[in-house]
């Protein structure tokens, strides 16, 4: 079986849900601030499928074509009556619905440019019931700062294809950038020939300190309640941390 492009969203969601250990977490927000969800940068549904078994109602934004027709195609019958599947860029998108909980999960944030974190973020505070929460998770900024220059390729994880069977090599490299770090992962898909065929995918992480974040969410009207540095909810260090998770609210 040859690969096509269809098989990027596959491979995608497979790798990453073997590294589900976020998911408590936002189930976890959801019981939480119960109400309809707003999911931006919902992707294949790796987050939303498992919140959407709780009950819960559930729009997700997504400007991947490819990304959202797996998710689609992937929907239980049984929760299609709950789930509403919108492409489109979350920085310029405008629904008539407002949300009790909007999620910005797997590290999307960050991945903006600086210029456009505003405009997303006023997007959420639109989308906002009063009294909602807004949860988002990114790389901490620190970490990102003191990476070395250069990440030499090194193999992540293997799994089996989903469809061909064929062993699935997820090799990992990231480089510096000017004002931040891009990340590249590679899914080489091993033939039983030896042939290897690649398809890859980039996030540019750009840095921006944690205090202009703040000073962001506060100019669109979200109030930092919470900031952990994991998903089991320790407190945020700069210096420990690999992640910076914030949940604001839409009362100071």
């Amino acid at each position: 079986m040859s690969v096509t492009l269809t098989d990027l969203p596959l491979l995608y969601h497979t790798h990453h849900s073997l590294e589900a250990e976020d998911i408590p977490f936002w189930l976890a927000q959801s019981r939480q601030f119960p109400g309809p969800i707003l999911e931006l940068g919902c992707g294949t549904g790796r987050v939303l499928l498992p919140l959407a078994e709780t009950g819960a109602r559930i729009v997700g934004v997504d400007k991947d074509a490819a990304m959202l027709a797996y998710l689609r195609a992937n929907i239980p019958a049984a929760r299609t009556a709950q789930i509403n599947l919108i492409r489109g860029d979350f920085r310029h998108f405008c629904l008539t619905s407002r949300f009790a909980l909007i999620l910005l999960p797997c590290n999307t944030f960050s991945t903006l440019p600086i210029a456009d974190r505003q405009i997303a973020l006023n997007r959420v505070r639109l989308h906002a019931q009063p009294g909602a929460y807004f949860v988002v998770s990114m790389p901490n900024p620190y970490l990102l700062e003191e990476l070395p220059p250069i990440g030499e390729p090194e193999v992540e994880i293997t799994f089996p294809h989903p469809l061909s069977g064929n062993t699935v090599q997820v090799v990992s490299e990231w480089q510096r950038r000017e004002n931040g770090v891009e990340f590249q992962w590679h899914y080489d898909q091993i033939f039983p020939d030896g042939r290897t065929e690649r398809q890859s995918l980039t996030a540019y992480h750009l840095h921006q300190e944690i205090d202009q974040i703040y000073a962001a969410f506060k100019k669109s009207g979200l109030f930092i309640a919470a900031s952990y540095g994991d998903y089991k909810s320790r407190p945020f260090d700069p210096d420990e941390s690999t992640d910076l998770i914030l949940v604001a609210h839409t009362k100071e």
